[in-house]
């Protein structure tokens, strides 16, 4: 127990009046002699003794009575966390980590709810002692956390925070101010928490060590309000390309309980206005609606979403950006001299790409070439029928595969199966299990004869009425590896036999991805090459190896460390945001030039990354998870915790006094002066009833 008003303790002094009293009226009398008063000397002495213990009570009743009262002066209190070896009348150090995501923008039971947890923070302050320091954190935006303030510093630095649409960090932060907290050189350190209670926002929070600090979470309250947000934006194909048209898939969710009705979702794609959408949704509805764009020009092309008649604004605006690859390169890998008298089809389907693709090209290399070639500058290799994949190669091509390249794979007919199996261990491809016919025998072993018509590689290729099924020349396969695929990750049988076993499979790896063929291309293999599907499938899929990591989306998520790949010159590479022109780290990686920069401050728009030469535009856009905003319980923040010690206050619903008494019990303890002032008024009324029915004179 300690004290607020320690120098009322001196009443304590007064605890010796009623003890002085007492001892002045010992003072023993005269005795004179009365005859008349003769019958008195036969008082028993138990009446004497009843007379004394009275005397004794009344006197410990008053003094307990009078030393409940200086106490009740000196306002004392139960300080929290001293099992850290503090002191409570020591200055004590509090850090308050304060919620200022976009959900703060709601309105409560009590205003905005950031004006609110303002106002909170003030409060905290009231609380303190005169010598008590501060420190202000905010969840969202750049962070700083050695900062300890005066009570002048914290107003003023409370009165420059804002919401801010940028990334949510509040596990990092939590995390830093602990650790500050800890290293300041005060005995008495609390922390408070103020915030809306987003579970989106707490569910990350694990268990911490908190046994020397007091940790008070105050939820501001929770407020429904109708919400939609863009969910997602997809396409159906990466293969994207200038004056190229495609879907745009944009789902759009309604995070609240209220129904969405007249609202409009508007497409602007490169400056033009791409269509419009009148919206209405059912509370956590999501509805799908589809824009077609065509970009004008190779490189990033930019598109933005607006939501329209939203009661919640701040997240309406989601920015797109689709990369456009100027050219595609192709890195063609093969034995330079052949022992069969076949030769392989992939150089003429590669040529006559070529020459009819102007954004297409490639380069021939021998096996040995990995250990000499730069493989970032490529966006898709094939392996075509090499005896062995060099073994110093497998790690090369797995973090290329890893960090978006497009790999393909065409076996040799006198290749070394374990050295593949062993290849595709590193991709959790599967392996072949054997062989399937006689190499150039030309007797059919079995016919390709299923197409997975609705992957990306395929969509467009087909032109047919609706539900009619798809005939194309069925293949026949002499000669093939049986591929055992493995159970786990994504994968997709693009082209199957008549018996069940895979012609052309895919593995999603990382970013990138692994295309395996069961059969070679020459005529030894199959009768594939002179069929009129072999050229447009195999195109399409070399298309789309290639655009892995080019074509498509480059969105960037706020709240993650921002990190880009690919192949720019990294001493003159930086990353230009609005007016701001940022040098970001430069790592060196197998797929090129890593930049990584910690992006705290950024909000939703755009981000340029240039070396002078190239230039590549990505968007920027909010954690969906910040437009959820269901509440946590106590009870869930509980389990999240598991051991730490924390209190739990739930300030929309609790009146100024209330909240003020509660903020001083969990932070800075909880007075007790009530109870010393009971204390003493029960010590009064006992000494009354002592004094009226205590018949001391009552002979027993």
């Amino acid at each position: 127990m300690s004290f607020l008003n320690p120098i009322f303790l001196f009443a304590l002094i007064a605890v010796g009046l009623p003890l002085l009293i007492h001892l002045l009226n010992l003072k023993r009398p005269r005795k004179v002699a009365f005859s008349t008063l003769a019958f008195f000397r036969e008082l028993k002495n138990t009446t004497i003794r009843r007379i004394r213990i009275k005397k004794y009570l009344l006197l410990l009743l008053r003094v307990a009575a009078i030393g409940c009262l200086a106490l009740v002066l000196a306002r004392p209190f139960l300080p929290p966390g001293l099992s850290g070896g503090g002191t409570a009348q020591a200055p004590a150090l509090n850090a308050v980590l304060l919620d200022n995501s976009i959900s703060m923008f709601r309105i409560g039971k009590q205003g905005p709810l950031f004006d609110y947890a303002r106002e909170i923070v003030g409060k905290i302050e009231e609380s303190a002692k005169d010598d008590d320091r501060f420190m202000l954190q905010l969840t969202n935006g750049e962070g700083e956390y050695s900062n300890i303030l005066s009570r002048a510093n914290l107003q003023k630095t409370l009165e420059g925070a804002e919401i801010m649409p940028a990334g949510n960090f509040i596990k990092n932060r939590l995390t830093g101010l602990i650790e500050s907290v800890r290293e300041a050189p005060y005995q008495n350190k609390n922390i408070f928490i103020i915030t809306d209670g987003q579970l989106s926002q707490l569910n990350d929070l694990q268990e911490m060590d908190l046994n020397d600090i007091t940790l008070t979470f105050i939820d501001v309250g929770d407020v429904d309000v109708q919400n939609t947000i863009v969910s997602d934006i997809s396409t159906s194909t990466n293969m994207i390309g200038a004056n190229i048209p495609f879907i745009l898939n944009v789902e759009l969710a309604n995070r609240s309980s209220v129904n969405a009705v007249n609202q409009f979702v508007t497409l602007d794609f490169e400056g033009q206005n791409a269509g419009q959408y009148s919206i209405a949704l059912e509370p956590n509805e999501r509805k799908t609606f589809t824009f077609e764009i065509t970009p004008s020009q190779t490189g990033s092309a930019k598109g933005k979403l607006e939501i329209e008649g939203d009661e919640f604004q701040p997240d309406n605006e989601y920015y797109f950006t689709v990369q456009v690859p100027e050219t595609r390169n192709i890195l063609w890998v093969h034995e330079q001299s052949r022992l069969s008298d076949y030769v392989s089809y992939t150089g003429a389907m590669l040529r006559v790409a070529g020459e009819n693709d102007a954004q297409l090209a490639y380069q021939e290399v021998s096996p040995n070439a990995f250990e000499t070639t730069d493989l970032s500058k490529f966006d898709a290799i094939i392996l075509d029928a090499l005896k062995t994949v060099p073994e110093y190669s497998f790690q090369l091509l797995q973090d290329y595969v890893q960090n978006g390249g497009g790999l393909m794979f065409f076996p040799s007919e006198n290749g070394t199966l374990s050295n593949y199996n062993s290849f595709f261990s590193k991709f959790n491809a599967g392996r072949f299990e054997g062989l399937q016919g006689e190499y150039a025998s030309f007797n059919s072993v079995a016919k390709a004869d299923e197409l997975l018509e609705d992957h990306p590689a395929f969509n467009g290729l087909f032109e047919r009425e609706q539900n009619e099924q798809l005939r194309f020349t069925n293949p026949d396969i002499y000669y093939y590896l049986k591929l055992s695929k493995s159970p786990s990750g994504t994968g997709f049988d693009l082209m199957t036999m008549n018996n069940g076993d895979v012609l052309m499979y895919e593995k999603r790896f990382g970013e990138g991805s692994l295309m395996i063929a069961s059969i070679g291309n020459d005529p030894g293999w199959s009768n594939f090459p002179v069929k009129p599907l072999f050229a447009p499938f195999y195109y399409r899929l070399l298309l789309y190896s290639a655009s892995s990591d080019q074509g498509g989306f480059a969105n960037y998520r706020l709240g993650d460390p921002f990190s880009w790949q690919g192949n720019i010159d990294g001493e003159k590479a930086v990353i230009n945001v609005g007016e701001d022109e940022i040098k970001p780290t430069v790592d060196v990686v197998p797929s090129g030039i890593r930049l990584r920069y910690p992006a705290e401050e950024w909000t939703p728009g755009w981000v340029t990354v240039t070396d002078e030469t190239k230039e590549y535009v990505l968007s920027a856009n909010l954690n969906s998870t910040e437009s959820d905003f269901r509440e946590i319980t106590e009870e869930q923040l509980q389990d999240l915790m598991g051991n730490t010690d924390f209190t739990w206050l739930e300030a929309g619903e609790m009146e100024e006094e209330e909240l003020q008494d509660e903020i001083m019990s969990s932070g800075f303890g909880k007075e007790i002066w009530n109870w010393f002032m009971l204390a003493g008024l029960l010590f009064l009324i006992a000494e009354t009833f002592v004094s009226m029915w205590y018949k001391a004179e009552t002979v027993s």
